[in-house]
């Protein structure tokens, strides 16, 4: 939940997007994909994974909105994480950081 919305990632690879106090569909987006794992909403951004390694960015808000899709070459089964301005994905055999080193 962003305050106003409310979003929900359905194994089939879809992203709803719902009003929060009524429930009402503001939309519904395809992503691809089984979607495994919890969301993480992040600088008004959503960060989801699949079961094929992709993981989407997508705008919160009225629209939906793609903004990138990164692919990692093995399973993702875990929710994205965040510390220290970096994300985390951990996949099936491998932990990822990603995020600006000092000094960049």
């Amino acid at each position: 939940i962003d305050g106003k919305h409310l979003y929900i990632a359905n194994a089939n690879g879809t992203l709803d997007c719902l009003v929060a106090g009524s429930g009402e569909l503001v939309w519904k987006g395809r992503l691809g994909g089984n979607l495994w794992g919890s969301m993480l909403l992040a600088d008004g951004r959503l960060y989801l994974s699949n079961f094929d390694g992709d993981t989407f960015v997508v705008r919160s808000g009225e629209e939906f909105e793609l903004l990138a899709t990164n692919q990692l070459a093995e399973p993702l089964y875990a929710a994205p994480a965040v510390s220290g301005g970096a994300i985390f994905l951990r996949t099936h055999k491998h932990l990822y950081c990603i995020g600006r080193g000092e000094g960049n």
